[in-house]
């Protein structure tokens, strides 16, 4: 790029010298030369002047790609934010093949309430780094809100759903969580078109899948059926 600018350049001051000479001085002048320096003189400087601006453009560019991913991200956990995912929804929802996954961190509110936040926080993050651990990187998670998170796996069945679903659950078991107690979680999984075409169906049914979890004692998956 920046080569093919600088012969660019020096291309069209010369250009214009040989111009200069030929429309203004009587053929055979000896200011020949110096047209043609006072041309590559002026490509030259446009040179300078063009990367300058091209190197600044650049850098605006990759400062507001970098804010735009940083307002779609998550501050305390880095997973994408609600934001991101009312966002990313039109685009979910043209998916004709998926299936979703719905977390709930278990007794996550009696967690906060004796320990404190910031031990919640610390929960979070770990929850948090575990599940992207678990995940394939074409999949994308979100901090749907509070202690709510949902994974959209493209392309996969519910099946593979359930099982990295197992293996999130069991990963998150095994966390160190000392002087606290284990973490646990719950977890739905459902799937398009298995459990409806619009994504609200789907949502809705992995949703009680959750809540069905919930409800049979915490700490399991469960498929929406």
């Amino acid at each position: 790029m920046q080569i093919s600018l600088l012969i660019s350049m020096l291309a069209v001051g010369l250009i214009c010298g040989m111009s200069f000479y030929i429309l203004l001085v009587p053929l055979g002048s000896k200011n020949l030369v110096h047209c043609i320096i006072m041309g590559l003189t002026f490509g030259l400087v446009n040179y300078f002047v063009s990367y300058k601006i091209y190197v600044r453009y650049i850098f605006l560019k990759d400062t507001n790609n970098s804010l735009k991913h940083e307002l779609k991200l998550d501050k305390l956990t880095g997973l994408y934010n609600r934001g991101a995912f009312d966002n990313d929804l039109p685009e979910i929802s043209s998916y004709n093949y998926y299936s979703l996954v719905l977390i709930d961190i278990d007794n996550f509110r009696t967690f906060n309430n004796e320990f404190g936040h910031k031990a919640g926080d610390i929960v979070l993050k770990k929850v948090s780094q575990t599940i992207r651990a678990n995940i394939r990187f074409k999949d994308a998670v979100y901090r749907y809100g509070g202690e709510e998170i949902i994974i959209v796996l493209k392309d996969c069945s519910k099946k593979n759903a359930f099982n990295i679903a197992e293996k999130i659950r069991t990963s998150i078991n095994q966390l160190d969580n000392s002087p606290y107690p284990n973490i646990a979680v719950s977890l739905g999984v459902s799937s398009c078109p298995e459990d409806g075409n619009e994504f609200d169906e789907v949502f809705d049914a992995c949703d009680k899948a959750l809540l069905l979890a919930k409800k049979s004692g915490k700490n399991r998956a469960i498929a929406y059926n």
